[in-house]
């Protein structure tokens, strides 16, 4: 890990812009706004971009008007030129979408994902760290900043997405000792989860609807279970974006140990894709799949982008998916 080089890198810049990755989630809008909340403390000119629509969930985050969301390349080429791009939560830079193009001297990568492939000029990725927040708050710390209660706030939000509200695997007693610092600076955390699990729009819980008609359990294997949304599906329900993290309902289902959901998606350049969300329960792991095609994550929640339409895509990821469902002493048993 590089924190040495990430405070100098910060010291020195006096233009710094903030970003994640595509599809904004709770670790890395939290991560954007709990760095520029420090950072302007330290008198940096700070910037928050973000390359794909942000959800409303996150609206009771300090700052959160703030992102300005650069979707286009040409956009984002235009944008000012910041002295450093700090990138959180991002595994590589084509996730980065269109803000990957932001002009910059020095682009710093911090993460925590174990399937990071270290693309920026700084390289900042504790793979034991349980969100891109914690390294973060590891950051402030080593610049001076001291936790308050927006900070907190922000921090907090990264801690519950990543441990899945403290039900994940990676939900550890250090974990909770540092959640307890956090609530130590005077953060409301019931309102905080409620809003974070409270907060769907009513066009969600529609879309949701339309979604769990069309779940699918393995008969060959029940230990897994999706859902594959195609265009049509989509849209017919009218809401082409507020889908929610709909892979945590078939990963709800007891029995059920490997989950997915399927979306098709027109890009920009008129290219088919199938958006893949994965995930598992301890100890069978997803995230070897999604690097397979590309994408990323952690061992059990993980994502990728497979070219071609559902109909293509299944006939590739199923086997796999059944295959991640063996446990493993029985794979070593073959």
């Amino acid at each position: 890990m590089s924190y040495a080089r990430a405070v100098a890198a910060i010291r020195s810049a006096k233009t710094i812009t903030l970003t994640t990755h595509v599809g904004p989630d709770g670790d890395g809008i939290g991560s954007c706004l709990a760095l520029a909340i420090g950072l302007r403390r330290l008198g940096k000119t700070v910037r928050l971009a973000a390359p794909s629509k942000l959800s409303p969930v996150y609206a009771f985050l300090p700052g959160f008007g703030r992102f300005r969301i650069l979707d286009e390349e040409a956009a984002a080429k235009k944008a000012p030129a910041s002295d450093l791009v700090l990138s959180c939560d991002c595994g590589d830079l084509p996730r980065l979408g269109a803000c990957g193009a932001l002009r910059r001297t020095t682009l710093l990568n911090l993460d925590h994902h174990s399937t990071n492939d270290r693309f920026g000029d700084i390289n900042l990725v504790d793979e034991a760290a349980a969100s891109s927040g914690v390294v973060v708050e590891g950051l402030l710390r080593r610049l001076k900043i001291a936790i308050d209660h927006d900070l907190a706030v922000c921090l907090y939000t990264t801690i519950v997405f990543d441990t899945g509200r403290f039900m994940h695997s990676n939900t550890t007693a250090g974990v909770l000792r540092w959640s307890a610092k956090l609530l130590d600076a005077g953060i409301d955390a019931a309102l905080i989860n409620r809003k974070l699990t409270y907060t769907r729009s009513e066009a969600e819980i529609r879309a949701q609807s339309v979604a769990m008609a069309l779940l699918v359990r393995d008969e060959a294997q029940p230990a897994r279970a999706g859902i594959a949304l195609d265009r049509a599906t989509i849209a017919g329900a009218g809401v082409p974006d507020d889908w929610g993290d709909l892979v945590e309902i078939p990963r709800s289902i007891g029995g059920v140990e490997v989950a997915y959901v399927l979306k098709e998606k027109i890009l920009k350049d008129g290219t088919l894709v199938t958006r893949a969300s994965l995930r598992a329960n301890p100890p069978f792991r997803v995230a070897p799949i999604a690097q397979s095609f590309g994408g990323g994550g952690h061992e059990q929640a993980a994502g990728c982008t497979i070219p071609g339409p559902i109909s293509a895509a299944l006939p590739r990821l199923l086997p796999m998916l059944r295959e991640a469902c063996v446990p493993p002493k029985a794979k070593r048993r073959r």
